[in-house]
């Protein structure tokens, strides 16, 4: 038997060992070209996006900024359907008639309850903060902390029964937690605005009232926004007897939703950019979310629980009792 020199056993290894690496190397880039292909095989032709003007006769050059971004992140034709209301751009993304649309919570809770066809990409925040807002029932402080046992039987100031945090979210989100309002509570009062309520509470009218905030920043300033921060703005007396008692779920501010059936590709393409368009194009950003200037953020379905309740059989008899 013959025996080759190690030199040449080395080199007769290394070749092989080679040319499986290069096997290897080319099976990669045929399989990831395919991937790549079969993506874009299962991109629609365009995305059709939905835009609430709700009267706004300038809407379309000022949401222009917005939507030429979006046609780079997706890297798509945009084509613009403007919307009347809210209600419109539900009906709309329900029936498959638009790709994409900037929903508020209550509304993307009820397209969801239409067709759970939708889902969200990202949501917007007015700050720095986390992007999150919660309805909250407030009460007056005594000599010891407040609970929701304390004030049974008392009187509690809630909003017009289309009110979202004044009235729908904290009702089905208290019932989720064990608590029936109408059997907890001697009696509803409703007011005309939360800050109303929060006056009603000090004046003794009620014992608790329904409000909402941000619960972000400085509570003694009553934090960065909501009922509580209006109120100490607006230099009430009696601030500092007010106590939070139970708070809602966290709740996003907006819900940028998109087709369910919509290419998974293209939703991570989405997601990503415009969770960079704050920093990377201000005035695209802007152009969809003019009053929440702090960014995208992203979030799924389950970050808006606390009003897709609102909106389920479970919750019916507390929102919508028999007889009232």
């Amino acid at each position: 038997m013959r025996f080759l020199p190690k030199a040449y056993v080395g080199i007769a290894t290394w070749t092989g060992n080679a040319v499986g690496l290069i096997a290897l190397i080319f099976l990669v880039f045929v399989f990831a070209g395919s991937t790549l292909a079969q993506e874009s095989a299962d991109l629609p032709d365009r995305l059709r996006l939905g835009v609430v003007v709700a009267g706004d006769e300038n809407a379309r050059d000022r949401v222009e900024p917005f939507r030429l971004a979006l046609e780079d992140i997706a890297d798509l034709p945009v084509d613009l359907f403007l919307m009347d209301t809210m209600g419109d751009a539900v009906e709309a993304i329900a029936e498959g008639r638009i790709d994409y649309a900037r929903l508020s919570p209550s509304a993307y809770a009820a397209a969801y309850r239409l067709c759970s066809c939708i889902e969200p990409l990202v949501t917007a925040g007015p700050d720095d903060f986390p992007a999150r807002f919660y309805a909250i029932l407030v009460g007056k402080s005594g000599t010891e902390k407040i609970s929701l046992a304390d004030l049974k039987d008392v009187r509690l100031a809630v909003g017009g029964k289309n009110s979202s945090t004044g009235y729908r979210v904290p009702l089905a989100n208290l019932a989720a937690d064990g608590i029936d309002v109408r059997a907890h509570f001697s009696t509803l009062v409703e007011v005309q605005d939360p800050v109303d309520g929060i006056r009603a509470l000090l004046d003794g009218r009620v014992q608790a009232a329904l409000a909402w905030s941000t619960l972000a920043g400085e509570a003694k300033n009553g934090y960065t926004a909501g009922t509580l921060n209006d109120y100490y703005v607006s230099g009430g007396r009696g601030f500092k007897d007010l106590e939070i008692v139970w708070r809602s779920p966290p709740i996003p501010y907006s819900a940028h939703s998109l087709g369910k059936d919509l290419p998974d590709v293209l939703k991570r393409r989405l997601r990503a950019g415009l969770m960079d368009m704050r920093r990377e194009d201000p005035g695209a950003y802007l152009a969809i979310e003019p009053d929440l200037p702090g960014g995208f953020e992203p979030v799924v379905h389950a970050d808006y629980r606390p009003v897709v309740r609102t909106y389920e059989d479970a919750f019916a008899s507390v929102l919508e009792p028999s007889g009232r």
